[in-house]
């Protein structure tokens, strides 16, 4: 059914939408917009990551440079592009829900593997885990674009923000901004 929809759309590194629809009386308040809805479908939407970002990767790598993807997107999606970008191919993938029930040394000993995915993170999870890799000793650079990633973007010993997609909010917790919005920048 639908779930399985959604997650077969999510295995082809797509970012999933639902859409669906319900009338709307005159004055009605807002926090009950979204109840009562009726799904007209899924929607998949393609984000597909620029050619220049695997060999970018390749080049952290080399260098020492663990990139560590951790994001608001489904674990699927996730798992896909880490493995499109050629980041890793068999990695430990963790959700929000895993992390909230995790505590700070089962993170850090999770921190020490060498594929690690963090999927359906909310902001205060995404600075928790800049956290503790600060508490491991570890230099963090963070890249965001979205209003969630400025805790972490402002936590981080380096904060990058995308220029051309990103919002304010995160510019402004920002140390740098890139103005093409492009990973393999970060790395030239």
């Amino acid at each position: 059914g639908l779930r399985a929809a959604e997650l077969e759309l999510a295995r082809q590194g797509l970012r999933v939408l639902a859409l669906a629809t319900r009338g709307v009386a005159e004055g009605e308040r807002r926090e009950h917009l979204e109840q009562g809805l009726t799904l007209l479908g899924l929607v998949g939407l393609e984000d597909p990551p620029r050619p220049e970002v695997a060999p970018a990767i390749q080049t952290c790598r080399e260098a020492g440079i663990k990139v560590i993807i951790v994001t608001g997107d489904h674990p699927h999606t996730a798992l896909a592009i880490a493995r499109e970008i050629g980041l890793c191919q068999s990695p430990t993938v963790l959700t929000g829900e895993d992390l909230q029930r995790m505590s700070a040394t089962q993170l850090q000993l999770k921190l020490d593997l060498p594929e690690i995915i963090f999927a359906r993170l909310r902001a205060d999870q995404k600075m928790r885990i800049v956290s503790a890799l600060q508490k491991k000793g570890h230099v963090v650079a963070v890249t965001g674009d979205g209003v969630n990633d400025a805790p972490a973007l402002r936590k981080a010993d380096i904060g990058i923000a995308m220029g051309l997609s990103g919002s304010d909010v995160a510019k402004e917790a920002a140390d740098m901004i890139l103005l093409d919005d492009n990973f393999a920048s970060i790395v030239y």
